[in-house]
């Protein structure tokens, strides 16, 4: 039996941007045997949206995702827009935090 090991993804992408699906495929393959966290910040706050890519909310089921208050504010996205599994953070330190003391990998895209 493997190590289980507390995986964080920071996701600086949008849908279209390369190496999106790098985290798409990444993700569903750490979701499978570690638990996953995900931040969302710069234009990776556009998949906090309810309608985005099936592939997310799939993802995001299995996941903790959270997405950076001001980056969805200055993007003008609207919290009765997010997908019901985000939670809101509204200090990076508080990722930071999160990072440097829970995770064992952290995958930056």
């Amino acid at each position: 039996m493997g190590l289980n090991m507390n995986i964080g993804f920071i996701l600086t992408k949008n849908l279209s941007e390369q190496g999106f699906e790098t985290f798409i495929e990444l993700s569903k393959l750490y979701i499978k045997t570690n638990p996953v966290s995900i931040y969302l910040i710069g234009n990776g706050v556009y998949c906090a949206r309810k309608k985005s890519d099936s592939n997310i909310g799939r993802i995001f089921k299995e996941s903790n995702v959270y997405a950076y208050k001001h980056d969805l504010e200055a993007r003008g996205i609207h919290q009765n827009q997010l997908n019901k599994r985000i939670i809101l953070f509204e200090d990076y330190e508080k990722m930071v935090t999160d990072v440097m003391e829970n995770f064992h990998q952290v995958i930056s895209i």
